[in-house]
């Protein structure tokens, strides 16, 4: 099968586009851009830059040209993350902005449809449906799958109740009606096997290492590597999926021995708890340095020793970690944290990327930390190791390559 497929309508969708910060935001504007490259016409149909306090402050043309994309954004209602009627009402309005322009778009109709799980269900939902009354194939692209997530979370909003039965249903019919469905793991796949979902449609396809969109000198405050310093790097969301507790654990077993410092990079829900956690580590062992940019953080990538990739026991089942590849690209041994013998368990032990150890274990992950800091490596030659094979398997040239021949089909 020829991986070039005849110009196309691409519609793009997702409430976060580039300059927002989500890890999605820059992944799709690469993607646009790619596609706009192999003589594809994309629109992009996204909101206000709202994700974070700094990025709701770098407002954007309602229509604007990027990359050879039109960008398309709608108004949203002011509020915080905190402001539970706010959210609820942005998410209602953000669907009737995809059903009002795919159903009365005046020019042609899009040949293909994208969407992905944010907000959860109800937007793929929206552009699934509205997709096939205009004759375009939709294609969802499953960053997480929902309601399993939020029922894992017991989110207040959508994993109680009966609203976690009526969201799988939907969920499971736009799966159903869908041209595609993409997931980044066998472990998504079979997640939705279990569903009872039909996997002709389904394709694991996962996503690519992010790059800094902007390639200028970046300036930091984050601490300079000492020679004789083991760095232990998370970088994310600091939440409640990824467990981290059990890293604060490890690094109390390891305080004081062979200069193991621990760092944190990212904001959430969980960042005041783990540092009480911490106590006389903070600061001393254990740092928290908030949210950065991403080529800030890329940077600091390139001096740490072990990038940790964390996640509760079941929530494998239904996401895969985009940091990991991230971390991969920047030459960054994994520090793996997940149930034995899934996709990414077995990515790492395979190809000799880095340690994986059980969920919930403080004490094998103290003992493989201890293992790294102290056996004698060439750590360029690991490095560039690592990067080489991130390159061959997650570099963006390969999996947009894959995106090709996907929509060749």
């Amino acid at each position: 099968m020829s991986d070039k497929s005849a110009p196309m309508r691409i519609l793009l969708i997702h409430r976060y586009f580039w300059p927002d910060s989500p890890p999605y935001a820059s992944m799709l504007r690469v993607m646009g851009r790619h596609f706009v490259g192999r003589g594809h016409e994309v629109t992009v149909l996204t909101a206000q830059p709202s994700y974070t306090q700094a990025t709701s402050k770098l407002r954007r043309p309602a229509k604007e040209t990027l990359d050879g994309m039109r960008v398309l954004r709608r108004p949203m209602l002011p509020g915080s993350k905190k402001n539970w009627l706010a959210r609820i009402a942005n998410v209602a309005l953000f669907q009737w902005h995809v059903l009002a322009h795919i159903l009365f778009r005046r020019s042609s109709h899009y040949d293909v449809v994208i969407a992905t799980t944010m907000p959860p269900v109800l937007v793929s939902g929206t552009a699934c449906f509205a997709a096939h009354i205009r004759g375009a194939k939709f294609l969802y692209h499953c960053m997480d799958l929902y309601p399993e997530i939020a029922v894992l979370s017991r989110s207040w909003l959508i994993g109680r109740g009966p609203l976690p039965w009526l969201l799988g249903r939907l969920d499971r019919r736009t799966c159903r009606k869908a041209w595609r469905v993409v997931v980044l793991s066998e472990d998504m796949r079979q997640a939705l096997a279990r569903r009872g979902t039909a996997m002709d449609n389904v394709r694991v396809l996962n996503n690519f290492a992010l790059e800094a969109q902007e390639q200028q000198a970046v300036e930091s405050d984050l601490p300079a590597q000492r020679h004789d310093e083991c760095r232990v790097l998370f970088a994310g969301n600091v939440g409640q999926f990824q467990g981290l507790e059990v890293l604060i654990e490890a690094a109390h077993r390891l305080a004081g021995k062979w200069q193991i410092q621990f760092h944190f990079l990212g904001d959430g829900a969980m960042r005041s708890k783990l540092e009480s956690e911490a106590g006389g580590l903070l600061g001393k062992s254990v740092h928290f340095h908030g949210f950065r940019p991403l080529a800030e953080a890329l940077q600091f990538m390139e001096t740490a020793d072990l990038g940790v990739v964390s996640l509760r026991l079941g929530v494998i089942s239904f996401a895969f970690p985009s940091k990991t590849m991230t971390y991969l690209s920047s030459g960054l041994p994994l520090l793996a944290m997940v149930e034995p013998g899934s996709s990414l368990a077995q990515l790492v032990e395979e190809n000799d990327l880095g340690v994986s150890v059980p969920q919930g274990d403080s004490e094998a992950m103290a003992e493989a930390i201890a293992d790294f800091a102290v056996r004698g490596r060439d750590r360029k030659a690991e490095h560039e190791r690592v990067r080489a094979f991130a390159e061959q398997e997650f570099g963006s040239s390969t999996v947009l390559a894959r995106w090709d021949r996907l929509l060749a089909e």
